[in-house]
């Protein structure tokens, strides 16, 4: 954790100094129209201007599109021409932007399922992309795909879920747009995810496959990367002897995170059919700890999950996206700043069926903001993450405290000019304890909380911890 219990203990009375909240516009319409089932997308500076673009590609097997929109840097995008050559692409699985070649900036690769290909389309530098190049014809059932230096020569690999062709593999990058032969990460039934980082902090980047092992349903399992370890400079891979996960009826997400900021890469994960979505702490060749961040009560049909520092406090928050039609569309949980998450918390709520969104700055105010495909509506959108700097009027000019703290029953509150408060009280994991209008003359009774440590959030003006004993 990025901060202590020693630091916690040490807090009596606290001034209050956070300067921002995170407030989401409305959803702003980018294509009103992207083709049948939209369903990856991708974001990068894809025209050499400095900001990002929006990259996206259709899924319903019937001469799929991958399109790019254009970015003025204040959140303004224009349509360009298609950049998929037509009838080349039947249900594209995966989408990275990346510089592959090194010239001209950044390039789009795609993979085709029907045509069991990986897509490249080098940037021409004119605004425009090339004709695409297969990297490969042989990838079976080719969905999700990455750009990583896997082997460590400072070029980009290529990597590939091979969903009918059971295996997941990965095609050496020269750094000119040419890659080299097909090599194997793991043979694994029904492979869906893939997701790379350097788990055991060894200097090499090791996997996270995500697949259908036909008993358990949707398993996860981590592959180390044995490049280091071998001292030949060859890439070989070992998986840990102890599963992450089992037992998910459709697995959508499984990627490494750092969820609770103690700076050890976790794992998430979402399953679109059990409705879980969950992050696992996971101990080399040990156990996970699972811990749920939402379940079918909150969005029934799970799709994407992600990691992100929303609103710019250092601590990393979660999205979640509905991939269905009956809940809400995205949602937020705030981290608690101490490895815990807050309640959800409303993006938006409308019947897209979202299975595809990037994160990124697209309107250069300093704060990451959410773009989204939607399979039924067709169109691409984004939402502006209006992280509002506020100015010294919305606070009050006294100094805000509780005290005592620690306390044994009461606490008292100083400094509110307000007579009624909202206090909400948390628990380290970030679970609601406690919400009331209360009055800020008046001592508030703890006596039947349980002995720890609590969050306290008054008007959105105070927040500190204190300590029950």
């Amino acid at each position: 954790m990025k901060r202590t219990l020693l630091t916690l203990i040490s807090i009596f009375c606290v001034l209050f100094t956070v300067n921002s909240q995170t407030v989401w516009d409305p959803i702003q319409n980018i294509d009103p129209s992207t083709g049948a089932d939209a369903y990856v997308i991708a974001s990068g500076d894809l025209d050499g201007d400095s900001d990002i673009d929006i990259a996206m590609g259709t899924y319903n097997f019937s001469a799929d599109v991958v399109k790019w929109y254009q970015n003025d840097g204040s959140g303004n995008f224009t349509i360009m021409p298609t950049v998929s050559d037509a009838g080349t692409l039947f249900g594209i699985g995966g989408m990275v932007i990346a510089d592959l070649d090194g010239v001209n900036g950044n390039d789009i690769v795609a993979s085709s399922y029907s045509n069991d290909t990986v897509m490249f389309y080098a940037n021409n530098g004119a605004g425009g992309f090339a004709t695409g190049v297969a990297i490969s014809t042989t990838a079976d059932g080719a969905g999700q795909v990455t750009a990583v230096d896997i082997n460590n020569d400072g070029n980009l690999d290529i990597s590939v879920a091979e969903y009918d062709g059971a295996t997941t593999s990965w095609f050496p990058g020269n750094g000119d747009g040419t890659f080299g032969a097909k090599q194997t990460i793991a043979n694994v039934t029904l492979p869906g995810n893939l997701s790379f980082d350097d788990f055991d902090n060894d200097g090499d980047l090791d996997a996270i496959v995500g697949y259908i092992d036909g008993t358990t349903d949707g398993t996860i399992e981590i592959y180390y990367n044995q490049y280091i370890e071998s001292g030949t400079m060859t890439v070989s891979w070992i998986k840990d002897t102890v599963t992450v996960d089992s037992g998910n009826p459709f697995l959508f997400v499984a990627a490494f995170a750092d969820v609770n900021d103690d700076g050890i890469l976790d794992i998430v994960k979402s399953d679109n059919t059990s409705g879980e979505v969950a992050w696992y702490s996971k101990v080399k060749n040990g156990p996970s700890i699972e811990t749920m961040i939402s379940d079918e009560t909150i969005i029934d049909r799970p799709a994407v999950v992600a990691v992100a520092d929303f609103d710019n406090d250092t601590y990393n928050d979660v999205v979640v996206t509905d991939g269905g039609s009956a809940d809400d569309a995205l949602i937020w949980f705030e981290s608690t700043d101490f490895g815990g998450l807050n309640t959800e918390a409303l993006i938006a709520d409308h019947n897209y069926q979202v299975f595809g969104i990037t994160i990124a700055d697209f309107d250069g105010d300093g704060d990451k903001d959410i773009a989204s495909v939607g399979f039924f509506s067709e169109t691409v959108d984004w939402y502006e993450n209006r992280l509002e700097t506020l100015s010294d009027n919305d606070f009050v000019t006294s100094q805000l405290s509780i005290f005592p703290n620690p306390t044994k029953d009461v606490l008292n509150f100083e400094g509110f000019n307000e007579s009624i408060i909202d206090i909400t009280i948390t628990d380290i994991l970030g679970k609601n304890i406690m919400t009331t209008a209360h009055n800020s003359n008046e001592t508030l009774d703890v006596s039947e909380l349980a002995d720890g440590i609590y969050n306290i959030s008054i008007n959105g003006k105070f927040a500190s911890k204190f300590i029950k004993k």
